[in-house]
């Protein structure tokens, strides 16, 4: 019942910091799930799938108030979505330490660039 209420709380927060910063989520929910029992590369996928939902509903919501910019954002679909594609493929030949050395490195860039 304890993890229950974690992932009931955990997933309010990934959905709040998701809304909020338009990113982010997926930095708290892959240690969560990894503290829920979701091991190694499959936390990483999983919050892929959780992730993406909360994005497009989180899209939705900045195009209804005005504040998403099609014609911005649209150069950077096809790129983004063969780099995902080529992620995916990555992710199944790198090994769990370096894809969370990775990881690490990537929060760690994010919290650099917030205080500058």
């Amino acid at each position: 019942m304890k993890k229950y209420w974690k992932g009931l709380l955990g997933g309010a927060a990934v959905g709040l910091l998701n809304g909020l910063l338009g990113a982010g989520g997926g930095m708290v929910l892959v240690p969560l799930l990894e503290r829920l029992g979701v091991t190694g590369k499959s936390s990483h996928a999983t919050s892929l799938a959780v992730i993406v939902p909360l994005s497009a509903v989180s899209a939705f919501l900045y195009w209804r108030q005005g504040w998403l910019s099609l014609d911005q954002g649209l150069p950077l679909l096809l790129p983004g979505l063969a780099g995902g594609i080529l992620g995916g493929i990555f992710m199944g030949r790198i090994k769990l330490g370096w894809l969370k050395g990775m990881f690490g490195a990537l929060l760690l860039w994010g919290g650099v660039r917030s205080f500058l």
